[in-house]
């Protein structure tokens, strides 16, 4: 019997009830030993198998594939371990309804951010269209501005023709002795001195038509850098509109 049997022996030695050799009512007869056969080694090598520790073997398990509906399970069922715990979070209710709302507030900004997108734009657009109407509207002096000096230069040398007819009347009139002119008759002073009347009353109605031109042309100069300084601000607010918007500038 193994030791283990017995509740004296603690050291799991091997222990026999029996003497070697006998029955349990024989004396005990110590075995007869051959000194010529056995030898000091193999005495030792008897008592080293005798005072050797028994190692109790492992106790084996069979589990069957079938169980019993109802009983209690007894078996250890052994899963696949995880580096990770299952995730298990807890979101309170108001957390949630905080962000509700801060997406809404979102969704509403977003939509007034597209909606002055949109206005600027259209901003944008109707600034362009003033832009070339002021371009057209420039052009369109500056047209009128060289046709009223090509007038006042026509009328200028109108004035210098007139003066240079005047001159020479006048120039005949002094020439002409007093006694031959009464010779010759009244008639002649007569219409010399209508000419030069028509005369100076052409020239006052021309140096009061060119007064009047230069007047308009210093009017309509007037306007004229009128609106090209309102042509300039326009311009500098598309570039601001433009530094401000993404995506290609306006064309002119």
């Amino acid at each position: 019997w193994i030791g283990e049997h017995d509740p004296n022996n603690n050291n799991g030695w091997i222990e026999w009830d029996v003497p070697l050799g006998g029955e349990l009512d024989e004396p005990m007869v110590g075995p007869e030993v051959n000194e010529g056969v056995m030898d000091d080694d193999d005495l030792d090598d008897e008592v080293e198998w005798l005072m050797a520790p028994v190692t109790p073997p492992r106790a084996t398990m069979t589990v069957s594939s079938t169980y019993k509906i109802g009983g209690p399970s007894t078996v250890i069922v052994e899963r696949p371990s995880s580096p990770l715990p299952s995730p298990r979070l807890f979101v309170p209710l108001t957390v949630i309804e905080n962000l509700s709302t801060r997406l809404g507030n979102l969704e509403y900004r977003h939509g007034v951010l597209v909606r002055k997108m949109e206005d600027v734009s259209d901003a944008e657009v109707a600034d362009s269209i003033t832009i070339r109407e002021i371009h057209h509207r420039v052009a369109t002096v500056g047209e009128q501005v060289q046709v009223m000096g090509s007038q006042t230069g026509q009328i200028m040398s109108r004035l210098k023709e007139i003066e240079t007819r005047v001159q020479q009347v006048k120039s005949r009139v002094d020439t002409h002795p007093s006694g031959q002119m009464a010779v010759q008759g009244q008639d002649v002073i007569a219409g010399s001195s209508q000419q030069v009347q028509t005369l100076q009353t052409a020239l006052h109605e021309t140096e009061l038509q060119n007064q009047q031109l230069r007047t308009r042309v210093t009017e309509m100069e007037s306007h004229a850098d009128i609106l090209i300084s309102y042509m300039l601000w326009m311009e500098e607010r598309l570039t601001v509109l433009e530094k401000r918007l993404p995506g290609p500038p306006l064309g002119p």
